[in-house]
């Protein structure tokens, strides 16, 4: 499904205005009349039931007086609180007022903050709002009078229905920089929105609805828009087919190259994730102290005890033996657990000036190339590397507050410095292919928030890659199936008690779940 920003939404009104024919005026009608069907579709009956609705000087307030209009026909008692002079509407949006004033909609200016302390004192608290105050080109924090209506509709009880979104949330980002009108429905015209899907915006958003205003299909360039929402239509039928003939073989043989002192949790959690995807044979090498402990803790992935330094991390010394062993594998996950250790940090530049199989790059194999990611873009063979935020702000020198405000440009950045998949992991994960386009994540919750949650998914990667799957999609599913399979956990045990070893152990359910559709 395909995300757009405000300019590109802008330049299909247009399209659809200026090259079809399609007046203004229609595309209003259409947008303001699926709102009132929205309201009449959960808040029935209508019949004498009041309705409050703040209207913009700007389209977004056009669209909430067609759908005073539409509730006023069915009966609705309709209070329209335009946050302008009444004359300072101009085109369409000042001709839907002046039908609204002439079939006799009580439509009254507030101009002031007085009026809206005014206001405040005399509307009745348990009503359903309509929210078009601000439209998905507005930028910045609501200020004045705007700003004093979105908290006074916060404040009242009662159902808001925010016209294509929550004015005060940023249309491109999701960022809410100040005030902002929080939602129980959204209804967004023609195509969603990006920062209807991406956090903090999306606490704003309610249920999204998006509804066809009559802009022709084949308008829309779908190559030019490079940002998408990847849901469960996107999974491709017969992923997980494998023929009657497979053996171990058939499904590729991973290396893991993980953990250390007081960090065995990673590779083991990395590893059992690969074998739960499928990937034919695992191997997990470790520091050798602690093969004892992996041994007796995992059964069916193998181990390779490799040299350690004096910390109980991987030594340089390790080198030899992982190139070698490396040769009868299909692909490799490096990082997780791995510690900061400064000779643990070389052997990994080492590695990845050594090897050409597929990698997942993740966690302290991500810290130990920070400041040297000429590496990660001149490593020779498919590549995706997983950052949460704080690692992204590492390799992009740049502070975390500055990764959150855009996450699809800053996975963009990365995906384009490098060269390869980035995975911008967090709440509404961001995939980013090496020309720009993005994926945002459709599922997972606030309960994947826990120690070892990245290390499933690391894994998860990496079993995909092992059986042949190119990197761009073993990153979409992958990242896909983590979230679902946490979604299903959730279901039984809720988000507080979720850990990253119920993940794991829900992988076979939600692969099941994608099978049968029924997700």
């Amino acid at each position: 499904m395909k995300l757009l920003t405000c300019n590109e939404m802008r330049e299909l009104d247009s399209l659809a205005i200026e090259k079809i024919g399609i007046p203004g005026l229609v595309l209003m009608e259409n947008a303001g009349e699926k709102v009132a069907e929205l309201i009449e579709e959960k808040c029935s009956p209508l019949s004498g039931k009041l309705i409050y609705i703040f209207c913009g000087r700007g389209n977004n307030g056009g669209d909430g007086l067609v759908a005073a209009r539409h509730l006023f026909n069915k009966r609705c008692r309709v209070r329209v609180f335009l946050a302008t002079q009444k004359d300072k509407l101009k085109g369409d949006a000042a001709t839907n007022l002046k039908i609204a004033l002439n079939i006799g909609i009580d439509v009254r200016e507030i101009v002031s903050e007085s009026d809206v302390f005014s206001l405040k004192k005399e509307l009745e608290k348990k009503r359903v709002i309509v929210d078009a105050l601000l439209g998905t080109g507005a930028k910045g924090a609501p200020r004045g009078v705007i700003k004093e209506l979105i908290k006074l509709i916060n404040s009242l009880e009662g159902n808001v229905v925010a016209v294509d979104i929550p004015s005060g949330v940023d249309a491109d980002t999701g960022e809410v920089p100040g005030e902002a009108v929080k939602a129980k429905w959204t209804v967004t015209f023609a195509y969603p929105k990006r920062g209807l899907y991406l956090y903090p915006g999306m606490d704003y958003t309610g249920k999204i609805k998006v509804v066809d205003i009559g802009i022709p299909y084949n308008l829309l360039d779908e190559g030019k828009i490079k940002s998408n929402l990847f849901i469960r239509e996107d999974v491709p039928p017969n992923l997980f087919f494998r023929k009657p003939s497979s053996h171990k073989g058939s499904f590729g043989h991973l290396l893991v190259i993980a953990g250390s002192r007081g960090m065995t949790g990673a590779g083991a959690l990395a590893s059992l994730a690969a074998l739960r995807v499928g990937a034919g044979l695992v191997t997990l090498g470790i520091p050798c102290s602690l093969n004892p402990i992996l041994e007796m803790k995992l059964t069916e992935v193998m181990t390779l005890p490799l040299p350690e330094t004096e910390e109980g991390t991987l030594s340089l010394k390790a080198l030899d033996k992982i190139c070698q062993f490396a040769r009868r594998c299909k692909a490799l996950v490096l990082g997780p657990g791995l510690s900061t250790q400064e000779e643990t940090k070389e052997l990994v530049k080492k590695i990845m000036v050594s090897l050409k199989i597929p990698l997942v790059l993740d966690a302290d194999g991500i810290t130990a190339l920070a400041e040297n990611t000429k590496l990660i873009a001149q490593y020779p063979a498919p590549l995706i590397i997983t950052p949460h935020p704080g690692e992204l702000s590492r390799l992009l020198s740049i502070s975390i507050p500055e990764v959150q405000k855009d996450r699809i440009f800053s996975s963009k950045i990365l995906a384009e410095k490098t060269g390869k998949i980035a995975i911008l992991k967090g709440a509404r994960t961001v995939i980013t292919d090496e020309q720009g386009n993005s994926w945002v994540n459709s599922t997972g919750n606030p309960g994947m928030a826990s120690g070892g949650s990245g290390d499933v998914l690391s894994g998860i990667l990496g079993g995909f890659l092992v059986q042949g799957m190119g990197p761009l999609m073993a990153a979409k599913i992958g990242v896909y199936l983590h979230g679902l399979s946490a979604d299903l956990v959730v279901k039984e045990k809720g988000q507080l008690s979720l850990i990253a070893g119920d993940i794991l152990e829900n992988i076979p359910q939600a692969i099941r779940s994608l099978k049968n559709g029924c997700c």
